[in-house]
């Protein structure tokens, strides 16, 4: 039960919110500037770790996915909570067998109910990821091709550093890079700020998804 609690929680996020990416893909360039004709082909990385964890819209889905998840929680930790207990009370000395027999079947009971609560949380909350991330998986896509269309970038290679920058030089995610250059994957070493659209993206949707009034895709700056 635990192991599924962290898988649950672990990747954020997301309800369903469909209806944004009708409005999204609606939507024009606005008074983004246009791209000017350049030679050879501008290549760009982004960050897809820092726009989850950015863009508005990924926060309140994983927010209220704890919320949904809260009640569950609540359950699993009386059901095991009462495990515990009757397990405590077996091993009190002198305690008929009578008694060992019944506290017994009671957690038998318990966990039969942890396992039918797991699996009710895997199909309603394991399925409002799936489609919340696809969700928002299309509304990033959308807010790439509009920031590199407005800054002239042909190609869009994403990639996943740990946000804190304490963890960059560590063992954990050395090894993460070289497990992945050995196995035939490309990682930037180094990316000069220009060309990564991670900010850029998530300020851009975090725009376009501020309210009402917010009609038309404007891409942010990028930085120097």
């Amino acid at each position: 039960m635990k192991k599924l609690i962290l898988c649950v929680t672990g990747f954020a996020v997301l309800l369903a919110g469909g209806a944004y990416c009708s409005y999204l893909s609606a939507q024009g360039g606005g008074a983004a500037p246009a791209a000017q004709p350049q030679a050879g082909t501008k290549v760009a990385v982004i960050n897809i770790g820092h726009v989850f964890n950015n863009y508005n819209r990924a926060k309140a889905f994983k927010l209220q996915l704890e919320k949904d998840f809260e009640p569950y929680k609540s359950k699993a930790k009386k059901l095991t909570d009462e495990i515990k207990q009757w397990e405590d009370d077996m091993r009190k000395p002198g305690v008929p067998p009578k008694d060992v027999e019944v506290r017994q079947e009671y957690i038998k009971r318990n966990k039969r109910e942890l396992e039918d609560l797991s699996i009710e949380m895997q199909r309603v909350l394991g399925k409002k990821q799936e489609e919340n991330l696809v969700t928002l998986w299309k509304e990033v896509n959308m807010g790439i091709s509009k920031v590199s269309e407005a800054y002239g970038f042909q190609i869009v290679l994403g990639f996943g550093d740990p946000l804190d920058k304490a963890l960059m030089d560590l063992f954990p995610n050395i090894n993460r890079k070289m497990q992945a250059m050995d196995g035939g994957a490309s990682v930037p070493l180094y990316v000069h700020a220009s060309v990564d659209l991670s900010h850029a993206v998530t300020e851009t949707l975090n725009r376009w998804t501020a309210g009402p009034t917010d009609t038309k895709l404007q891409p942010a700056g990028l930085q120097k």
